[in-house]
């Protein structure tokens, strides 16, 4: 009875609709609308979405929202990761590699794109690792890159 989605409404129930994924932002855990509104939203707030709320992630040191926060103030760290240009695309497997380039920073991206380990030859260059607060990988003693399923490396030339 809450359905607003007309292809949910339409093709009930093989089709439940996207009434689901659009439902109001949940910011508190602490009231029946989630902090949405002080009156009954369009859509429901699930009470299954309360636990998740934005109030709860900012308690949780191991929530996402805190990566995203250090992805975005590294991403503003570096000109090369906001106006660079993108050079020397290459996949290996399921890694996929490039170069981000501005004028007096190159940053090498390293990513393993699968649900399992896989090892990279660095490429030749004088790179120093950065991103570790975001989990990035770093060069072992063999000189190889052990990338973590879906883990990155970064790193910047050294000058």
């Amino acid at each position: 009875e809450d359905l607003q989605d007309p292809y949910g409404i339409e093709f009930w129930p093989e089709f439940k609709g996207r009434d689901g994924c659009r439902t109001p932002m949940a910011w508190v855990a602490d009231n029946a609308n989630g902090g949405f509104s002080t009156t009954k939203p369009w859509l429901p707030v699930s009470s299954d979405h309360l636990g998740k709320s934005a109030a709860v992630q900012e308690q949780d040191p191991g929530a996402l929202i805190h990566h995203y926060r250090k992805a975005i103030a590294f991403r503003n760290a570096h000109i090369a990761l906001q106006s660079g240009t993108q050079t020397d695309m290459a996949v290996n497997g399921d890694v996929l590699s490039f170069v981000r380039q501005s004028e007096g920073e190159n940053i090498l991206c390293v990513f393993n794109l699968s649900d399992y380990p896989s090892d990279v030859d660095v490429p030749v260059g004088n790179w120093q690792p950065i991103g570790g607060e975001l989990g990035a990988a770093h060069v072992s003693a063999d000189g190889k890159l052990h990338l973590g399923p879906w883990q990155p490396f970064l790193a910047i030339k050294a000058k």
